[in-house]
């Protein structure tokens, strides 16, 4: 039995690892994994893993959370509402934007500070304008904000009362 209960426990944190590594709280910020069963309206979705790559725009993979090292998915991960900075590692495409010194190397990136607001998607990446190296940096490229919707039972009975 007590094999047993090892054998159990062993795989259950084999489980439970890899979630708390995403459910953490960084600095102040609290940080979820995008599949998480959380209202999305008390969070803010940061999309990451999407880029643009005609309009030199690479994803991003976050590795720094309000300067605190943070492990979060690629794909991208909800964020509490406030005001955050973000860093990471992007992959450029050059097919789209090459560069016109081949020996020109990438040196650190200022922190991308961002407000989140609730229920609101943040598409992050990291601009590369092939001609202008000075000006690379990280941006929010999109910001998608989503209605407060009323839960389906108070609309019914606002339309019962009527």
């Amino acid at each position: 039995m007590r094999r047993l209960t090892e054998i159990l426990f062993a795989a259950a944190l084999l489980f439970i690892q890899p979630l708390a590594a995403q459910t953490t709280a960084v600095g102040q910020a609290v940080v979820l994994p995008l599949a998480s069963e959380v209202d999305a309206g008390t969070m803010a979705r940061v999309v990451t893993d999407r880029g643009r790559p005609a309009e030199c725009l690479a994803p991003l993979a976050v590795t720094r959370i309000d300067g605190e090292a943070s492990t979060v998915s690629a794909q991208g991960f909800l964020i509490e509402p406030g005001v955050h900075s973000l860093n990471g590692r992007a992959m450029l495409d050059l097919s789209y934007c090459p560069l016109s010194d081949p020996r020109f190397t990438i040196g650190a990136t200022p922190d991308l500070e961002v407000e989140f607001e609730a229920g609101s998607t943040y598409y992050i990446g990291y601009y590369y304008p092939p001609d202008r190296p000075g000006d690379w940096k990280l941006v929010v490229w999109n910001i998608e904000t989503s209605p407060i919707v009323e839960p389906i039972e108070q609309r019914v009975l606002q339309q019962e009362d009527q």
